[in-house]
């Protein structure tokens, strides 16, 4: 299976990071041409469906804090954020993502996306 795999150290705690990257609204503040995204239950959890201008993905793994991961059914496409505290106020942050099928990615995620995100947050 081909993965995509972007780490990046973010000078913000672990719970403000993962507070902000699941929360809908802000998508469209960091990945550029998300568009508005919207979910469908007032609390994120398994089973939760992300929609926006590209598409809509289903919370397939959900652990507060630490790991959240996405896929659409659709395409088979996946993608999953893991959050490791180094210390109180910085985290590592890394993103991995992949096709079900183990074929390339048409349209990897873009490193300056995660690069406009700790801007944002460290900010």
């Amino acid at each position: 299976m081909k993965v995509k795999e972007i780490r990046i150290i973010i000078n913000a705690s672990c719970d403000e990071i993962f507070e902000f990257t699941v929360e809908p609204t802000n998508t469209p503040k960091w990945i550029e041409g998300a568009g508005e995204e919207t979910i469908d239950t007032k609390q994120i959890l398994i089973g939760t469906k992300y929609s926006n201008d590209i598409g809509t993905w289903e919370v397939t793994d959900y652990d507060k804090d630490v790991f959240f991961e996405l896929t659409n059914k659709e395409t088979g496409y996946s993608c999953s954020y893991s959050y490791r505290r180094i210390d109180d106020n910085t985290t590592e942050l890394t993103y991995f993502e992949s096709m079900e099928d183990g074929s390339e990615l048409t349209e990897p995620m873009k490193e300056e996306h995660f690069e406009k995100l700790k801007i944002l947050l460290e900010n």
